[in-house]
């Protein structure tokens, strides 16, 4: 096992000193040329059966720790760039249900989508509320166009909501998707929810769920999506962070391919109530 883990460690180091010199500026700019020179090696190396004693080992590593933080980091970055991008070739296409399919994690959207409405047994017609829904908002999309329910996109950057907005009218789905500048602090709202789900990149995590302890009603329903399996776990840290203990685990629906997340589904339990806000 020793050195399985110092190989893998030496991989993450090599991916490391080719991210070494990336900024922000340059995923801005060209997130589809980034994704394919720097990160496409990291999703193969990611998706390595991997035992999950060594993955530990791996966790259990201060120094490769924060040298993972900045590759994950790098990598969202880049993830909603392809994101930001896609969406606005979807607003200036005259075809854009065809431009959408085009994204590349169109397929593992449709699946996901699927894991939601049967973990939370949502109906048409039903509402959800989705915490970071981002500038293409496919969670939303995927559940309004496949299964006809009704969503609000919470999202916090000014120019992702206002794109996202664009994007559900260029789709013809403004009568079922609205999406919202704000963030989790914008909850409690009026309308009920079937389901609150909180994204993946919706951070932090811990400030978030303990602030959905305080605010939402008993019974209320609440998912999130995490990696559980392999070298997965080490690039997406926002994910692991666990709900308080005033939210009871009801399901926890396991990925099968495209999909690489498990949904889990949460209830905030009967006569619990979070810590009074500071």
């Amino acid at each position: 096992m020793k050195d399985n883990v110092a190989a893998i460690k030496s991989e993450f180091l090599k991916i490391a000193a080719l991210l070494e010199n990336l900024s922000e500026d340059q995923i801005a700019k060209d997130p589809e040329r980034i994704y394919r020179s720097h990160f496409e090696g990291l999703n193969q190396l990611a998706a390595t059966e991997v035992p999950h004693d060594i993955v530990e080992k791996l966790l259990a590593d201060e120094m490769l720790l924060p040298v993972i933080a900045r590759i994950s980091h790098l990598r969202r970055l880049t993830g909603l760039g392809l994101e930001a991008q896609c969406a606005k070739s979807v607003v200036a296409d005259s075809d854009p249900w065809a431009r959408i399919r085009k994204f590349p994690y169109y397929a593992n959207y449709l699946v996901l989508a699927h894991m939601e409405v049967t973990g939370a047994k949502l109906k048409p017609r039903d509402r959800i509320v989705f915490l970071g829904s981002g500038p293409l908002p496919l969670s939303l999309i995927s559940l309004a166009k496949g299964y006809e329910i009704e969503g609000m996109g919470i999202e916090q950057d000014e120019q992702f909501s206002a794109l996202s907005r664009e994007v559900v009218r260029k789709l013809g789905l403004e009568h079922s998707i609205s999406v919202l500048h704000g963030n989790h602090f914008s909850l409690p709202l009026k309308e009920y929810a079937n389901l609150i789900m909180v994204g993946a990149d919706a951070s932090p995590k811990d400030v978030i769920f303990a602030h959905l302890s305080r605010i939402l009603s008993p019974d209320q329903l609440i998912s999130y999506r995490i990696y559980e399996k392999g070298l997965r776990r080490l690039l997406d840290n926002q994910s692991m962070v666990d709900p308080p203990p005033e939210f009871i685990e009801c399901a926890r629906i396991r990925p099968v391919p495209p999909v690489n997340n498990t949904s889990v589904f949460a209830v905030k339990a009967p006569g619990k109530s979070g810590e009074s806000a500071p």
